[in-house]
C-alpha cells in the first residue's frame, strides 16, 4: 500500500511540475528574415512566466540554462555549434516577461546560403525539465555583386565587395569581406536600403575602409562606411542640396558632393520628416 501511495504521490508531483512548466512561454524570432552570408544574425527571445512561482534560470557546469539548435533545409541533422554559449542568468517573478537579443553568429558558422531554422530550449530549475520555443526561420543569401576591391590588410589578401540583396522584400546594400586565400567570409554587414534611382558611389580610403553613398528614399541618401573586418563603422542620413551627388577622394579623405547631413527637426515641426523615419 505504501508503495502504491508513494507512486501516486510521485506521479502527482510530476504532473503538477509539468503543468507549472507548461505555463512557461518561449518565443523566438529573428530581427529580420533575410541576412547576407557572414553577417551577424540577431535573434530575439521572449520568456514569459505564467506560473505563480518565481523561476531562477541559471547555468551549471557544462549545462547552460538556454540552448539554441540550428538546422538547414536540405541537410540532415543538427548543425554543429562552434562553441557553447552561457547566457546571462535571469529571474522571472510570477507573471513577468523578459526579452533580449543575441547574435547567433557567436554560436554557429553562418557562411553557407540557405534556409535555416532555430529553436531555443530552456532548462527548468529542476535541472531536468525543458521547454522549447517556436521555430524561428531565416534565410542567408549571397546577394548580387555591384562593386569589389582586392586589397591586402593585416597580412591578409582580402576581397571587399558591395552587394545587393532583398530584406523583407526591399532592396538593400551590404558590404562583405572575404579572405582570398582561404575563401572564408571574414564579415558582412547591412549598409543601407537602396532606391535604384542612382548608381551607388563607392570609394576606398587610405585605410581600405569602403565608403558607400546611395539614395535610400525619394528624400534621403545614406552614407555608410565598412571596415576591413566587415563591420559597419558609420551610417548616416543625408539630404540633397545640389544637382550632382557623389563621393570624391581628396587629400583630406573621402568627401561628399551635393548632399548635407540630415538634422532632425525641432519638436512641433510636423511637416518635416523625422530622423526616426530612416530607411533601415
Amino acid at each position: 500500500m505504501k508503495t502504491i501511495y508513494h507512486l501516486l504521490l510521485t506521479l502527482l508531483c510530476a504532473l503538477l511540475a509539468h503543468q507549472s512548466f507548461a505555463q512557461i512561454e518561449v518565443q523566438l524570432q529573428p530581427v529580420r528574415k533575410d541576412f547576407l552570408a557572414g553577417e551577424s544574425v540577431a535573434l530575439k527571445i521572449t520568456i514569459t512566466n505564467q506560473t505563480d512561482a518565481t523561476l531562477a534560470l541559471s547555468n551549471t557546469p557544462g549545462r547552460p540554462w538556454l540552448n539554441v539548435t540550428l538546422t538547414k533545409r536540405g541537410d540532415q541533422g543538427l548543425i554543429s555549434p562552434l562553441a557553447m554559449v552561457k547566457f546571462p542568468e535571469i529571474t522571472l517573478t510570477p507573471g513577468s516577461t523578459r526579452s533580449f537579443e543575441f547574435n547567433l553568429k557567436t554560436m554557429y558558422r553562418l557562411t553557407s546560403p540557405g534556409n535555416y531554422t532555430a529553436i531555443a530550449t530552456i532548462r527548468m530549475p529542476d535541472g531536468k525539465s525543458t521547454f522549447g520555443s517556436n521555430r524561428a526561420m531565416f534565410t542567408l543569401t549571397t546577394g548580387g555583386k555591384i562593386r569589389e576591391f582586392n586589397i591586402q590588410a593585416r597580412g591578409e589578401r582580402l576581397n571587399l565587395s558591395l552587394r545587393l540583396a532583398n530584406v523583407n522584400g526591399k532592396p538593400c546594400l551590404f558590404g562583405q569581406v572575404v579572405n582570398r586565400d582561404t575563401n572564408q567570409i571574414v564579415g558582412a554587414c547591412i549598409l543601407a536600403e537602396y532606391l535604384n534611382f542612382m548608381r551607388p558611389s563607392v570609394l576606398l580610403d587610405s585605410a581600405f575602409n569602403m565608403h558607400v553613398l546611395c539614395q535610400s528614399s525619394p528624400d534621403f541618401y545614406t552614407y555608410a562606411v565598412m571596415n576591413t573586418h566587415g563591420k559597419c563603422s558609420s551610417a548616416k542620413l543625408y539630404k540633397r542640396i545640389g544637382d550632382t551627388v557623389d563621393l570624391i577622394s581628396t587629400g583630406q579623405g573621402i568627401l561628399t558632393v551635393g548632399v548635407t547631413p540630415y538634422v532632425a527637426p525641432a519638436p512641433g515641426m510636423e511637416n518635416v520628416r523625422k530622423a526616426s523615419d530612416r530607411p533601415f
